[in-house]
């Protein structure tokens, strides 16, 4: 749904604004009465070796976050300049490319993310919405939007509201880190949980994981802790890996050496080998095409050199049968 208020249109009752948007295909006591844990489903995925629980909306739950996103979330105040993650038009490519010149570097990743914010900060999150959103009657439904995007103790993985109050939470963080990083002269980025600090010597960056974790706990005191094991320092001469994406010595930005072969592997039984294609995915015709197809978008959005390569090795027909192609 791309409707949405620009900042210049006149505030309105929210129920004006829901009416406006759904012309009475939805009913606007769902998004004001309907209990939220009941119309959503809890679910587990897998990452990292990690088990993650996930709360998937139905339908009409889903249609009331989706108002929420347009006329609260969207609307939140963010740090552009820091934060790229679940932006419109923005990857983690770009929080990587922001760092393309730099000689030495600090990968830093907050522990627990999303569990860690909790009621209270995604209230006050929201809050900060109140002069910017278009709904004029704000104030009354505030604690109604927190019971919807946030119906448990912290904020859920699985709602589309998530991502954006993830990145408005941590705005006082990333101001305070940028100002630290300006007066330095290092660059600084986030995206979601992975920070990233940058700079053109060793001593700019000294002790600046101390200043992170910090600020952190100034800012936002008690709520967040950075995972230390995931904690790196890097400097050029060395593999600098920034977010599965690989530093280039002449500044280039291209995928991991893993994801690489991966994808060769795939590609070469897929045109050549459809059985062998087939073992690796653990026979499932389906789900190893959409593996192979978002590995290649993957890469087109990062090293478009690295995909014409590709063209060349398995042609240009088998490499584009896979781009831009939904495989259900």
């Amino acid at each position: 749904m791309s409707i949405a208020a620009s900042p210049t249109t006149a505030k309105r009752p929210m129920a004006d604004l829901f009416r406006a948007v759904y012309h009475d295909k939805r009913d606007f006591r769902d998004l004001i009465e309907m209990d939220v844990l009941l119309n959503c489903k809890r679910e587990q995925y897998t990452k990292a070796g990690q088990v993650r629980a996930i709360l998937v909306p139905n339908d009409v739950l889903a249609g009331c976050l989706e108002f929420v996103r347009l006329f609260v979330v969207d609307y939140l105040p963010i740090n552009e300049d820091v934060v790229y993650s679940y932006r419109r038009g923005m990857s983690a490519f770009d929080a990587v490319a922001r760092h393309r010149d730099g000689k030495h570097f600090l990968v830093c990743d907050i522990s627990h993310f999303f569990p860690s914010l909790n009621r209270g900060r995604v209230r006050l999150t929201i809050d900060q919405g109140n002069d910017r959103t278009p709904i004029a009657d704000f104030g009354h439904w505030l604690d109604r939007f927190v019971d919807l995007v946030c119906p448990e103790s912290s904020l859920p993985v699985g709602f589309s509201t998530s991502p954006g109050i993830s990145n408005a939470a941590l705005k006082p963080f990333d101001d305070a880190m940028s100002i630290v990083c300006e007066s330095r002269g290092l660059t600084l980025t986030r995206y979601s949980d992975d920070i990233i600090v940058s700079g053109q010597s060793k001593d700019a960056l000294d002790g600046i994981e101390q200043i992170v974790a910090g600020t952190l706990q100034q800012v936002l005191p008690g709520e967040f802790t950075l995972n230390r094991a995931k904690t790196k320092r890097m400097h050029r001469g060395t593999k600098v890996k920034l977010l599965g994406m690989v530093l280039l010595p002449d500044g280039g930005v291209s995928v991991d050496a893993a994801v690489k072969d991966e994808i060769e592997v795939l590609l070469h039984f897929h045109s050549r080998n459809r059985s062998r294609f087939l073992e690796r995915v653990g026979n499932d015709l389906a789900k190893g095409e959409r593996r192979l197809s978002g590995l290649i978008n993957y890469v087109n959005t990062i090293d478009k050199a690295y995909l014409d390569k590709l063209r060349r090795k398995f042609g240009a027909a088998s490499v584009d049968y896979f781009l831009h192609r939904s495989f259900s």
